[in-house]
């Protein structure tokens, strides 16, 4: 009888036994108090733990299923480099084509980037741009092809292919050569080879069919139930919507080399350029806080690479309108990760990966990665609301604006941001951008903080005054705009 304990132990070690899934993602759930969460795991092309936890809706009783829909985000962007690769297979484009071959009225305002720029930039976060999220988030009502033209005015922040910038609309251009390039649409293209051919029938990239489904998991920002956002705009930079059945059926391909139950979608080839780092992304300090065990990390084409414990992984973060996903691959092991869950900005989807990372390789047990992360995120938290308190004692409360507030009502115009409108009503001044309008209310000096503004809420602006005392020119989201009227 002991010889045989022994023996079934020495064969738990050698093999390793499966975890208890389940019960680590209720963990981590109630942890970091997520509403609803689904996961999967596919290991060796089999799906070895697909289900839902949790409510798809504060209140309501529906449960999360594996059949969920969740927006999954900058997780999409892998699906651009897929669609890509697979034009690349029918050599119909290249990684290092100029952009213009496949988008004639993609523009950058780098006239160097904007005479080089190719696919290859576009999909590795190198062209000089950074974020200038703040053009898309809020502002649904441009179109893909409005919002990349606006990047030819778009000022860039560092030298093209110097480094590694994060950049949204940058994605979107390349999925919009992908639907030029096909002759179909970047939304048909994912529709027809990749999403029918894997059976994803819960996904979806556009707004209006996301809304037939009737098993929504709902958006929630600090216990609050939220609504789905449209994203339509954004394109093949993130505004997919699928679910943890789905998305195990995209790993199981991702992690076979391009095949899916015998059926080639990619060459082995190309995907596996989408997974080969391009550029470094150094570790800041506040990811090495979070994730004290990574050691290097680089971006490839719609992937991160990080390496975790002596181990590669293949992985993408995606972040929107109360959502977080977070997509695994650890490429030798044959192993895969779906998490995604309905609550804006929680690190569970970080937490429960690294927990399963060190579960499905029987490493020591060096951290609760739940306990680990919650208190870098409430150090995160106390630190900025330091800075507020700080940066609200350093106010000089007692300036006064040296115009009156008839002197900075005026048209203000910046080439990628467009119109700000300043104007005066009832004794206050008053700004409005695209679709954002607040009330101002006097910071120091020449400086005055907007008001319940939208997407213009608490921040700062700047009215600098030229040689004549009148107000030229206005800082604002880090943009400067000069006064046209």
């Amino acid at each position: 009888m002991i010889r045989f304990l022994i023996a079934v132990l020495w064969v738990g070690l050698l093999f390793g036994a499966e975890p208890d899934v389940r019960s680590l993602v209720e963990a981590a759930r109630k942890a970091w108090e997520v509403p609803g969460a689904a996961v999967a795991v596919v290991k060796d092309d089999k799906v070895v733990y697909l289900a839902g936890h949790g409510v798809r809706e504060l209140g309501k009783p529906e449960p999360v299923t594996e059949h969920s829909t969740f927006q999954i985000a900058s997780t999409t962007k892998a699906f651009t480099t897929a669609a890509i690769a697979m034009l690349v297979d029918e050599g119909k484009m290249k990684w290092d084509d100029p952009v213009r071959k496949h988008l004639e009225y993609f523009r950058l305002a780098d006239p160097h980037a904007d005479a080089l720029v190719t696919i290859r930039d576009l999909v590795t976060h190198r062209t000089g741009l950074p974020r200038h999220d703040v053009l898309w988030v809020r502002n649904s009502h441009f179109s893909r092809e409005e919002l990349i033209k606006k990047m030819a005015y778009a000022k860039p922040s560092a030298p093209f292919r110097s480094l590694y910038q994060y950049q949204n609309l940058m994605f979107t251009s390349a999925g919009e050569a992908v639907g030029k390039t096909s002759g179909m649409g970047w939304d048909a293209f994912l529709q027809q080879k990749i999403f029918l051919p894997l059976g994803m029938k819960d996904s979806s990239t556009l707004y209006a069919d996301m809304l037939r489904h009737n098993n929504l998991a709902m958006p929630h920002v600090k216990q609050k139930v939220g609504a789905w956002g449209n994203y339509d705009h954004i394109g093949g930079a993130g505004c997919i919507s699928s679910s943890a059945h789905d998305l195990a059926r995209w790993l199981r391909m991702q992690l076979a080399g391009g095949v899916f139950e015998e059926q080639r979608l990619i060459s082995e080839k190309q995907l596996s350029e989408t997974h080969s780092p391009q550029m470094v992304n150094r570790l800041i300090s506040p990811t090495r806080e979070l994730q004290p065990e990574f050691t290097q990390t680089t971006y490839a084409m719609g992937w991160t690479i990080n390496h975790y414990r002596g181990e590669m992984l293949v992985m993408h973060a995606g972040v929107l309108s109360g959502f977080r996903a977070l997509i695994t691959m650890v490429p030798r092991l044959k192993l895969g990760f779906v998490i995604l869950t309905n609550l804006n900005g929680t690190n569970m989807n970080e937490a429960l990966t690294n927990t399963l990372l060190d579960e499905y390789r029987g490493l020591p047990k060096t951290r609760d990665w739940n306990a680990h992360m919650l208190s870098v995120v409430k150090a995160g938290e106390e630190k900025e609301a330091r800075e507020k308190r700080e940066k609200e004692e350093a106010r000089k409360k007692d300036t006064k604006p040296s115009l009156g507030l008839d002197g900075y009502a005026g048209l203000y115009r910046e080439a990628a941001y467009g119109d700000v409108k300043v104007s005066t009503l009832e004794g206050k001044l008053r700004i409005e951008w695209i679709r954002a309008k607040g009330e101002m209310e006097h910071w120091q000096y020449d400086t005055w903080r907007v008001k319940d503004g939208g997407s213009l809420s608490d921040q700062l602006a700047t009215f600098q005054l030229n040689e004549k005392g009148v107000a030229a020119k206005l800082q604002l989201l880090g943009q400067e705009f000069l006064r046209v009227d």
